[in-house]
C-alpha cells in the first residue's frame, strides 16, 4: 500500500465528451429508477442499478477519478471508476464520474466523548491509509502543489475554491495569504495580530505528502464489523504540504468527536499549524463564497 501507484493515462477527449452524454441519459434514468424502487433520488449522486452511481456536480473532475484510481491501485476501500465523462460545453457541471457504490455507514460526529479503542478496527485502518499515502513519491520535480495529474488542486477552502500548481510551499502559503481582508476585524490591530499568527506557516518546513483534503467524518465508511469500508469524495485530493489533511478537518468544532478522532490519527502533531491554518481563515473567509 506504501508503495506510489501509477498515475493512470487519462481518456481522451474523444471518449470523454461520448460518456458524458451517455451520463446525461443515466440522470434522467435514475430518477425513474428510485421512484420504481421508492428510493431516495437527490444530486449530485444519482443511484443506479448493479451498485453504481453517478457522481455529477459543478466540483466533479477528472482529478478526482484518477486520485480514486490511483488509491484503489494501492488497495484501498475505494470506489472503482468504471467510466468519467466530460463536457467543456457544460460550464457549470463538465465532468461526471461512474462509479461503484461502496456499503457502510458514517461515523457520528458529535459532541459525545471519543474513546479510540471502541473505534477498532476502521480507525486502525484508515491510519494505515493516510500512512501508506503519506509514503507516497511525488512524480513532478518542477511542482510541490498541486494535484494527481499536475495540475491546480479544487478546493472549498482556499480563495476562489481552486489554486496552484505550486513550485513552493511559499508559492502556496502567499496565494492563501493574497485573500486577507480586514473586514470583519473590529480593529487594524486585531487584523495584524492575526495576520501574524498566519504567516507563522512560513516558517515551519514541511514535506509534501499525498492527501485525500477533505477527510470529514462523512467522507468515511465502516461496515457491520466496523472495518474500515470506504473513503469517499477525493474531489480535493492531491500534494500538499504534510499538515493539510489534519487542519483542514479540524479547524471547525474544537473539541468534536471527530476532531479528537482525526487528532487521535496524527493531527496532535501540527497544533501550532493548526492556530496558523485558523488565522488565516479568519482573514480570507470572505472570498470562500462565489
Amino acid at each position: 500500500m506504501t508503495e506510489t501507484p501509477p498515475i493512470p493515462s487519462l481518456s481522451t477527449p474523444t471518449a470523454r465528451w461520448i460518456w458524458a452524454k451517455l451520463h446525461r441519459l443515466l440522470v434522467r434514468f435514475s430518477e425513474s429508477y428510485c421512484f420504481w424502487f421508492n428510493i431516495s433520488y437527490a444530486s449530485p449522486i444519482f443511484q443506479l442499478p448493479f451498485g453504481l452511481v453517478l457522481k455529477w456536480s459543478d466540483r466533479t473532475r477528472v482529478e478526482e477519478a484518477v486520485s480514486m484510481q490511483m488509491a484503489r491501485a494501492a488497495g484501498m476501500p475505494v470506489p472503482k471508476v468504471i467510466c468519467y465523462g466530460e463536457d467543456l460545453s457544460d460550464t457549470f457541471r463538465p465532468v461526471s464520474i461512474l462509479m461503484t457504490r461502496l456499503p457502510g455507514w458514517t461515523p457520528q460526529n458529535s459532541r459525545a466523548p471519543f474513546v479510540a479503542e471502541e473505534e477498532v478496527p476502521w480507525l486502525n485502518e484508515l491510519e494505515m491509509c493516510l500512512h501508506a499515502m503519506r509514503k507516497w513519491k511525488k512524480p513532478f520535480e518542477d511542482k510541490e502543489v498541486c494535484s494527481a495529474i499536475g495540475t491546480p488542486i479544487s478546493s472549498q477552502r482556499v480563495p476562489r475554491h481552486a489554486m496552484g500548481p505550486f513550485k513552493t510551499q511559499k508559492e502556496l502559503h502567499e496565494y492563501l495569504l493574497s485573500a486577507a481582508s480586514a473586514h470583519g476585524f473590529k480593529s487594524l490591530e486585531e487584523f495584524e495580530m492575526t495576520m501574524t499568527r498566519a504567516r507563522k506557516m512560513m516558517e515551519i518546513p514541511h514535506d509534501i505528502v499525498f492527501t485525500h483534503g477533505d477527510l470529514q467524518a462523512h467522507n468515511v465508511l465502516f461496515d457491520d464489523d466496523y472495518r474500515l469500508s470506504g473513503i469517499l469524495d477525493w474531489e480535493d485530493a492531491g500534494w500538499y504540504p504534510e499538515y493539510w489533511e489534519f487542519t483542514t478537518a479540524m479547524r471547525f468544532v474544537t473539541g468534536s468527536w471527530w476532531y479528537n478522532a482525526m487528532s487521535t490519527l496524527g493531527g496532535d502533531q501540527y497544533m501550532t499549524e493548526l492556530d496558523c491554518d485558523r488565522a488565516l481563515n479568519n482573514l480570507t473567509v470572505d472570498s470562500y463564497v462565489m
